[in-house]
């Protein structure tokens, strides 16, 4: 079986593991392929994301790594950006700057004209206090701004990979909406449309589920179905922050993927190719 990661997160931003303790671990754990996409500089004060003044050691650790395990590992350089109306915006630009392998694209923190929500993280308050800060507490009002900043962001951008498309469920947990909602699933429809349009990879994120933020993977199981049904390029993403999490579940989603009727899942060995599931 052929194994693989695409997104990770090391000590450069906010994991817990080096990169070369990331490394190690996924040799151990047998992938073949395996990506560092350490979160974007964000030009605001934060603990996630990689400091400006730290990207050339992260790109020059990265470097010497994969030269290091090359006979043991293919190792490939990448970003997971925050597209940001007005403040994040000009990521393809950024990567090309940066010589990256490919780039992941997400919405972190849903923008509004008095600040920005913050839906993900595993304070579930924080999710609660910023819809009601910059939203009036309206949940359709919030969750459309987000789907529209996911839409704006596929169409200026148009990312290798879309990561977690439909996370801002995940602290929802049914005490706002359900998400067979219809002014719901058409938000969700529109965005898949737009995923196919632009010939995007939409990762399946195994996150939620081991660590217990969700009861289904990102996106959730009815629109992996969706996904296959349109013909959406899908690969798998652990998003693992340390060596703990390093392949967590990936075996259990190639398994549900082939259940949902997926036939092939894309990895990256310098360019975008299939393996049959």
């Amino acid at each position: 079986m052929l194994k693989f990661n695409y997104h990770s997160h090391s000590t450069f931003c906010d994991g817990k593991s080096t990169l070369e303790q990331m490394v190690q671990e996924a040799i151990n754990k047998g992938l073949t392929y395996f990506g560092f996409s350490a979160h974007a500089p964000f030009p605001q004060e934060n603990k996630f994301a990689l400091p400006y003044e730290h990207v050339q050691e992260y790109l020059d650790t990265a470097k010497m790594l994969k030269e290091k395990y090359r006979n043991q590992i293919n190792l490939f350089t990448a970003m997971e950006f925050d597209y940001i109306p007005t403040l994040c915006t000009n990521i393809r630009e950024r990567a090309k700057e940066y010589n990256l392998d490919y780039i992941i694209a997400c919405v972190h923190m849903v923008y509004s004209p008095n600040g920005l929500w913050f839906i993900d993280g595993h304070d579930q308050s924080k999710y609660d206090d910023g819809l009601n800060q910059y939203f009036g507490g309206d949940i359709y009002k919030g969750v459309r701004a987000f789907y529209n900043q996911t839409n704006e962001m596929l169409q200026s951008t148009n990312p290798d990979i879309i990561g977690h498309f439909d996370k801002i469920r995940m602290h929802n947990r049914g005490r706002y909406f359900q998400t067979d909602e219809k002014w719901y699933t058409d938000l969700i429809m529109e965005t898949l449309q737009l995923i196919k349009e632009k010939g995007t990879i939409c990762e399946v994120n195994t996150r939620g589920l081991y660590k217990g933020r969700s009861d289904d993977y990102f996106p959730e199981t009815r629109w992996i179905k969706k996904a296959v049904a349109m013909n959406i390029p899908l690969t798998i993403s652990t998003d693992c922050h340390n060596v703990n999490e390093v392949g967590a579940l990936f075996v259990e989603c190639r398994e549900h993927l082939k259940e949902c009727g997926a036939k092939e899942i894309y990895y990256f060995d310098g360019q975008w190719k299939t393996d049959k599931i």
